[in-house]
């Protein structure tokens, strides 16, 4: 059973509390702070450092190593439909 859940553009978890929002290409975190950036495939930090690419279904961190799959993202993330802003989701809060 999934941890946390997705309803439109904001994520809960299993308390129903409010840990993170969508805006656009931004993440916030659930006291409006910036946590991530989304530019195409990558996803980058606060402070623009790059943290994460998506290839395929597969997640790589800075360095080039694997550290996810989409599939077993989807398993954590109730509602969750997948991609970079899934990705990014799980790397930020999940993870």
């Amino acid at each position: 059973m999934p941890n946390f859940k997705l309803k439109g553009n904001d994520l809960y978890d299993n308390h129903s509390h409010k840990i993170a929002t969508i805006r656009g290409n931004d993440l916030y975190d659930n006291h409006s702070h910036k946590a991530a950036v989304i530019r195409g495939n990558d996803i980058y930090d606060d402070k623009s450092h790059k943290i994460a690419t998506v290839k395929g279904s597969d997640i790589y961190d800075a360095h080039s190593h694997k550290i996810g799959n989409i599939s077993d993202i989807k398993k954590q993330i109730d509602g969750a439909l997948g991609g970079t802003t899934l990705a990014a989701l799980w790397l930020c809060f999940v993870r």
